[in-house]
């Protein structure tokens, strides 16, 4: 039944393949435009976390539940990180890096300390995992702020190309499926 229903689609395959392709090549032709637009977009997601981040920490507030400051703190970092990659758009990458990693460093160091105040059945080892991969990430970030935008748009744009030219050969052999179940 499942065979049948990916060869009847056969065409969604190739259509996401051609736009992943397209996207690839994209990202690894032109990686500075992608990454202004992917500082942007940072920009937004960083803003949106930190609302709902800071909406989470009132409600904790509000229902007196332990480790709403820390809530509170990840949540008016990202808001102000968010404004000003958004208010500024021009600034120089090395400057919108910076502040990303210190965002990252910054939520690491939450996520840690919350994982501390959880109770140990409640998950907090994943929680400090977390924290120390946005710590780490942040570091590396730091360390090799121009470096670390460009490899990451070249990684994700050899692995659109990739998944793309995987996706159009597998829509052939779905098209071809779909044949032998009409004959």
């Amino acid at each position: 039944m499942e065979t049948g229903f990916i060869a009847k689609s056969w065409w969604s395959f190739l259509l996401r393949g051609l736009i992943a392709i397209a996207l690839g090549v994209i990202l690894l032709v032109w990686p500075a435009a992608t990454v202004g637009v992917i500082i942007l977009l940072f920009g937004i997601f960083a803003l949106i976390d930190g609302i709902i981040e800071t909406i989470l920490s009132i409600v904790g507030a509000v229902r007196k539940l332990d480790g709403w400051g820390w809530l509170l703190v990840k949540g008016l970092i990202g808001i102000l990180i968010g404004t000003i990659i958004l208010a500024r758009p021009g600034v120089a990458l090395g400057v919108v890096v910076i502040l990303i990693a210190i965002w990252a460093i910054a939520l690491g160091f939450a996520e840690i300390a919350a994982a501390f105040d959880m109770p140990p059945e409640s998950g907090r080892g994943f929680v400090g995992i977390m924290g120390a991969l946005s710590l780490i990430l942040g570091i590396v970030i730091l360390v090799v702020p121009r470096e670390s935008v460009y490899v990451f748009v070249l990684i994700v744009g050899i692995y659109a190309l990739v998944a793309g030219f995987l996706n159009v050969i597998l829509s052939f052999f779905a098209r071809g499926w779909e044949k032998k179940a009409t004959a």
